[in-house]
């Protein structure tokens, strides 16, 4: 009776040896998603994904934070727009790319001028003075020109982006390590809208202090080609990319003035005719 007994267990862990065997290793990208979403849910550093994929290309990688997403969205967030990145020809020169990168904004990152800002979620939290651009329908293929993109936009409105720049050294990334990590999104101020139609978006001067000092100030042509142009630029590159536009999406264009660090504090950004953005920014206590 006990051969059989043996041959079974025998059999049992042929099995589990071939099972073991078998096995699909993780895949680098995969470990990378993994990493990139530990590291964001604890705010530490994270590695970029040259580190550890260095011929990956901004195609990839565009595949690659397509996963990202709809990791995101699987866990119950949802797309609200999309952001641009690299908007402006010297930012273009540095990276080594000839068109802007993209990525997608969170309706969990939205604030509305007048909330609070807790640092506790960020590894290195930054602001960027933006116009967004929200559009009424959806835009599946690219537009022709500028004139057939603003028929698809309802209103355009004052957005300070604020990014967490969480690479492992903040100093050193590049575009593809961008394009992977979702160049950078996180939280994200509103202000009111209003239709754009007659407004001097590039001659728009914008002004951004902290407890009443001034920190930067810029003028919307700033944003690569302006305004305008780099709505479309965007636009295409969002098309380019395999994504399109829903009805109601939040389009930003480039930084107007110069990316600033994001000390606890009371900002305002004063667009002019747009109105003045207002956020507080907290510290995180210490445990």
């Amino acid at each position: 009776m006990s051969a059989p007994r043996f041959g079974a267990a025998a059999a049992a862990l042929a099995i589990a040896g071939g099972l073991v065997s078998c096995a699909t290793p993780q895949t680098p990208e995969a470990a990378y998603l993994r990493g990139f979403d530990q590291a964001e849910a604890a705010a530490r550093p994270f590695a970029p994904v040259t580190d550890t994929l260095p011929s990956m290309t901004l195609d990839e990688a565009y595949g690659l934070q397509r996963r990202l997403i709809a990791r995101r969205v699987s866990r119950g967030d949802r797309v609200a727009g999309w952001k641009g990145g690299l908007m402006s020809a010297a930012s273009l020169k540095a990276r080594n790319v000839t068109a802007p990168l993209v990525g997608a904004m969170f309706a969990s990152g939205r604030t509305q001028s007048g909330d609070t800002i807790s640092l506790c979620s960020y590894r290195k939290a930054s602001f960027e003075m933006k116009l967004g651009f929200v559009f009424r329908e959806a835009v599946r293929t690219p537009p022709a020109d500028v004139a057939a993109l603003s028929r698809s936009v309802s209103d355009v409105l004052p957005v300070v982006d604020l990014p967490d720049i969480g690479y492992r050294d903040p100093d050193r990334y590049g575009a593809v390590d961008m394009v992977a990590a979702n160049v950078s999104a996180a939280r994200y101020v509103r202000g009111d809208g209003r239709p754009g139609a007659g407004l001097d978006l590039d001659g728009l001067r914008v002004a951004m202090t902290r407890d009443g000092q001034p920190l930067t100030s810029g003028l919307g042509r700033e944003s690569l080609g302006g305004q305008w142009e780099s709505l479309l630029a965007v636009v295409r590159q969002l098309h380019a990319s395999g994504r399109s536009i829903a009805p109601g999406d939040v389009v930003i264009t480039g930084k107007i003035g110069d990316r600033g660090w994001l000390p606890p504090g009371a900002y305002a950004a004063d667009y002019g005719p747009l109105g003045t953005v207002r956020f507080a920014v907290r510290a995180c206590p210490t445990p």
